[in-house]
């Protein structure tokens, strides 16, 4: 028994920040142009599962209607992936926000999440949601959340074939049992937390295993009978080489995970295709495997 293995594509490393959006305008990895031969990589290398963020800002540039090349283009983009084979999970909130949301008090305001948020999720699940495999709303829902921010994704997104993900950061483990009566899964968001240009030796590493492990047995005991999944994972190393290191203790412990009886479901890798500030990737940005594809993936290098 293992995982299925996943990778995600963010705004930021894919298509980078809109103008439009209030992190913007930042350089993207090229996925804008070459995403039909990034979808095949993938899954030419092993990946079965990507996290697919729903770019507010390119989708509702401004309040109204949705934008029409962009929903085409998103839409185009399920289809691709689903020829071949790829489940799309979509995310609707990975960090940006469209400007003018943030000029209304941004996703952390309570008007926000009660006006403007629940339109939006509408609108994506309207159009995109019959093509889905799963809804992961937010990378990690943190604690400036307001309760009705949630509350109002599971109204909107809960209840119908398409699983709903509540995703939470690994310091909010505490926390799960607010979300139990409101997703269909738990997931949960890892990453190396420590110094980005230390290299561990191999003590360190496997304290580093030790510690992912314990962390996701914690969260499977919250979860109790709910699906756990790992919504992402970041080694967030400045050096592709430690990266793979990183990756590859993280593997271990989601194996050991398994073996202890956990049923771990899909794991996202992050990112999938590195981008120009982004941590190592499966891919890099000249679309190259990096050692954290033969960690990840171990037949494909």
């Amino acid at each position: 028994m293992s995982f299925t293995r996943g990778a995600t594509l963010t705004t930021a490393a894919t298509f980078g920040h809109a103008d439009t959006s209030n992190l913007g305008p930042t350089a993207g990895n090229g996925f804008y142009k070459r995403w039909p031969d990034d979808l095949a990589l993938l899954q030419e290398l092993g990946i079965t599962d990507i996290r697919l963020t729903f770019d507010w800002a390119r989708l509702q540039p401004k309040p109204g209607n949705f934008d029409g090349d962009w929903s085409d283009r998103f839409e185009q983009m399920i289809a691709a992936a689903d020829a071949i084979g790829l489940r799309v999970w979509a995310t609707l909130h990975d960090g940006a926000e469209p400007r003018w949301v943030t000029n209304e008090g941004g996703i952390y305001d309570d008007t926000v999440s009660e006006k403007w948020w629940p339109r939006f999720a509408e609108r994506v699940a309207d159009r995109f949601g019959d093509s889905i495999a799963g809804w992961i709303p937010f990378t990690a829902i943190d604690s400036q959340f307001s309760a009705s921010a949630w509350r109002n994704t599971w109204t909107t997104l809960g209840g119908g074939p398409v699983q709903v993900v509540a995703a939470l950061d690994a310091e909010r483990l505490d926390s799960v049992s607010d979300y139990l009566g409101s997703s269909d899964i738990i997931g949960i968001a890892l990453e190396y937390g420590e110094d980005t240009d230390s290299e561990p030796d191999d003590e360190r590493l496997d304290q580093i295993r030790v510690r992912l492990h314990d962390t996701i047995g914690v969260a499977a005991e919250a979860a109790a009978d709910q699906q756990l999944i790992v919504s992402e994972f970041t080694p967030n190393h400045h050096d592709a080489d430690v990266s793979g290191q990183l990756v590859a203790s993280f593997v271990n412990a989601a194996t050991g995970a398994i073996d202890d009886g956990i049923d771990l479901g899909v794991v996202f890798l992050n990112p999938a295709i590195s981008g120009p500030d982004s941590p190592n990737g499966l891919l890099s940005a000249e679309r190259a495997p990096q050692p954290t594809s033969e960690a990840f993936l171990p037949a494909a290098i």
